[in-house]
């Protein structure tokens, strides 16, 4: 809907009406004679008159007061010459007579008046209520836009719908410049852009012209965002507010993007403080202890390397052994979430059997796991997993670590597997405490520590090891507590459609 049909009429569109309006009140009073006149000996003055007030009326609720003026003005002089005594003359002898075209007068002018009131005020509302659907459209697209292109096709596709003219948006960028956004094309009237003249609108903040466009500027509540550059219309210019009401919500739009830009770079700026200082905690004081023991280690066998005998000497290489591979066992964790978190690790995928990869992640653990039953329920009919062997051993690995680390010496650990419709399930279930329902989700959150944990080794990142890892396999890693056991660690991978090859090389191995 273009401008004229949305906020008033054309200007020759108005001059063709009042010239019509005129005609009609020109010509009313002489329709009214027409109809009146083979009634004359029927009819008094008074019901004449009332005809004659009617047709000023007809012309008033259509044309408005100054059409019924004319009308009014015309009525008087042709009622005096056709109906008032004597008839064929403007003399009017009847005091009667001249008292009611005195009241039709005055009661056309009054209606006449009322009427044109009452349409001026039932145009307004109208156009009102086209304003606001116009402005409900534009605020409705612009609260769906994902960005400034967005917002730029949006502002420029409304201007033209509800103004019917062209525009271009222009944002400004981190240093304040203006730029014209990527997806837009300029239509041919807007070539000549002074791009110079809208730097001057932004940062002055007014709006600028030069013919034939016009520079808006976009102000939000703390600062200007951009300028919005419109070919100026004769039609445009009586339309000044209803343009500067469509700049402001496109201001609000692009001022709640930098907002929203400023809050996500301040969480992030939060988040790696906070990362940053679980990683110096965790480092000074989970690689200090094993350095410090190291040290005293060393020390002592260089201080009493004389006095020591072949046992005390076999104790301190393997303290240091034990805390070198701690230390070692610490860095590599960190550098493999630092790894996987920034995608730079590739899985290396093939189809391998559950019972293998859970037989060498205990085959690794068999030191810690030397006073403690491992149950393992995994059937024969289970599938072959499509999935990177060593990344899946490492967070069995992980995950059988944490149940050492946070139960009590000699309680049994199971390991059960099962194979649903669509996917595979393992699980990891120990006799201990369990986990708080607060820590449930909030334990694979990289360096999260609970409060039981502060006498426990770590930095806190073997559980997001486990999350990242399974993750990249396209599967999902929930810790709960299981009734009359512990905590248990459930793992689901997607199950895959193993190779007709795999099948042909099993067949044939059974034969």
């Amino acid at each position: 809907m273009k401008l004229s049909g949305v906020f008033g009429s054309s200007p020759n569109l108005a001059k063709n009406e009042r010239f019509i309006g005129h005609a009609w009140g020109l010509a009313a009073p002489f329709i009214c004679t027409l109809i009146d006149w083979p009634l004359r000996d029927l009819l008094g003055p008074a019901s004449i008159l009332m005809t004659y007030l009617l047709g000023v009326f007809l012309v008033a609720s259509r044309y408005g007061r100054s059409a019924s003026i004319v009308a009014s003005l015309l009525s008087a002089p042709t009622f005096a010459f056709y109906f008032a005594r004597p008839i064929f003359s403007f003399a009017i002898s009847d005091l009667e007579n001249i008292v009611g075209l005195a009241v039709m007068i005055i009661v056309a002018n009054v209606t006449g008046s009322l009427l044109e009131k009452s349409r001026l005020q039932a145009e307004l509302a109208k156009q009102r209520e086209s304003h606001t659907n116009a402005l409900y459209r534009l605020s409705r697209d612009l609260s769906a836009a994902q960005d400034h292109n967005a917002v730029a096709r949006i502002a420029a596709e409304h201007i033209d719908n509800e103004f019917g003219t062209d525009s271009v948006l222009l944002i400004a960028n981190t240093e304040n410049g203006l730029q014209i956004q990527t997806n837009q094309v300029l239509p041919v009237s807007l070539h000549n852009i002074d791009l110079a003249l809208a730097q001057g609108a932004f940062e002055k903040g007014e709006v600028r012209q030069q013919h034939p466009l016009s520079y808006y500027p976009l102000h939000g509540s703390s600062a200007v965002q951009g300028v919005l550059t419109i070919l100026q219309t004769e039609a445009l210019v009586r339309q000044s507010p209803e343009v500067n009401t469509f700049c402001h919500l496109i201001a609000q739009t692009l001022e709640r993007f930098q907002l929203a830009a400023q809050a996500r770079e301040a969480n992030l700026q939060a988040e790696t403080e906070a990362l940053r200082n679980a990683l110096l905690s965790s480092i000074s004081h989970d690689l200090r202890t094993p350095l410090t023991r190291i040290i005293g280690a060393v020390g002592t066998a260089i201080e009493n390397d004389a006095g020591l005998s072949a046992m005390e000497r076999q104790e301190l290489n393997q303290s240091v052994l034990d805390e070198a591979q701690r230390m070692s066992e610490l860095t590599g964790k960190i550098l493999d979430m630092a790894r996987l978190s920034s995608g730079q690790i590739i899985l290396h995928r093939s189809w391998n059997a559950i019972e293998e990869i859970v037989g060498s992640a205990l085959n690794r653990l068999d030191k810690h796991l030397q006073d403690r039953p491992v149950r393992t329920l995994l059937p024969d009919s289970l599938p072959l997993l499509w999935i990177d062997a060593v990344l899946m051993e490492q967070v069995l690995v992980n995950l059988i670590e944490n149940a050492v680390k946070y139960t009590s010496p000699g309680s049994p650990i199971d390991i059960e597997a099962i194979a649903l419709p669509k996917r595979f399930r393992l699980s990891i279930t120990d006799y201990g405490p369990g986990i708080a329902k607060h820590q449930q989700t909030r334990i694979f959150e990289k360096f999260y520590r609970g409060a039981t944990e502060t006498q426990q080794n770590g930095v806190g990142l073997g559980l997001a090891l486990c999350k990242a890892i399974v993750e990249a396999h396209g599967g999902l890693i929930q810790a709960d507590n299981r009734a009359g056991k512990g905590a248990e660690f459930s793992i689901e991978l997607p199950l895959h459609a193993p190779p007709l090859l795999a099948e042909s090389e099993a067949l044939g191995s059974v034969a």
